[in-house]
């Protein structure tokens, strides 16, 4: 069973669209014996069974709706659809099907129907807000709509169709806070490396100290070396051997 949800403002546009004909005359149901083409309400907790004109349900959804005018989407809508290698279910164990997601999906107490539009599908539409102004925030709707159409799927004996993983929603105060956390661990990351950085660059320049202590720079010529004074030589005539004055003579 794959459900399929949807959310919107006006209960009487959802319902002109499952009472009619379809773009290809698809909507189809079979009521005494004979086919009808668009939806027909098989299951409701307003008294709407057997009702193939959406005025009065959707009329019923809109007073709800009016008791908190504020609330943004209040219509829900889902459509459960079988696989095709499953049976035709019966209206009646399609009933029992919408009331278990209302009460697993939390939607009981408001007002609902269910409209079936051919032999392997139905839809289900919901005011959020019940007659008593009490809000249905549907969260997570998603994910529970996949678990409970497990359970039915056990439960009736149907084919397990594909599920597709769904990643819950986040508040929006959620999402900042995840984006903090990430700006958070972005700088304390840059900070390690720039903390590295600085011991390297500080080892680097205590190396160097250490290979001049150990390698002081020879003096050169052209500059004697602090605290050594040179001698002064006084130049002696060699006395001239008696060979040379032999000579000489």
């Amino acid at each position: 069973m794959i459900a399929k949800i949807t959310r919107g403002n006006n209960p009487g546009d959802i319902g002109a669209y499952l009472h009619g004909p379809g773009k290809a005359n698809e909507h189809v149901y079979e009521f005494g014996g004979s086919k009808h083409s668009g939806g027909i309400v098989i299951a409701s907790n307003i008294g709407m069974e057997g009702h193939t004109d959406p005025s009065q349900w959707a009329g019923e959804l809109r007073k709800a709706l009016h008791t908190r005018p504020e609330i943004k989407n209040p219509v829900w809508h889902a459509s459960l659809r079988n696989t095709a290698q499953d049976r035709t279910l019966s209206d009646a164990t399609w009933a029992d099907i919408g009331q278990s997601f209302a009460e697993d999906l939390g939607f009981a107490d408001h007002p609902w129907v269910m409209v079936r539009h051919g032999h392997d599908h139905v839809h289900i539409v919901v005011s959020r807000v019940s007659d008593v102004g009490e809000v249905w925030h549907a969260r997570n709707d998603r994910r529970a709509a996949q678990t409970v159409c497990t359970k039915l799927e056990q439960e009736h004996g149907l084919a397990e169709a594909p599920r597709r993983r769904v990643q819950p929603k986040l508040a929006v105060s959620a999402e900042r806070e995840e984006s903090r956390a990430k700006a958070r661990s972005l700088g304390s990351h840059r900070a390690v490396k720039e903390r590295e950085r600085r011991a390297l660059e500080e080892h680097r320049e205590r190396m160097r100290r250490l290979h001049l202590v150990d390698f002081p720079k020879p003096p050169t010529t052209s500059s004697p070396s602090k605290g050594i004074v040179p001698v002064p030589r006084t130049f002696t005539q060699r006395a001239r051997g008696r060979d040379q004055e032999l000579g000489r003579e």
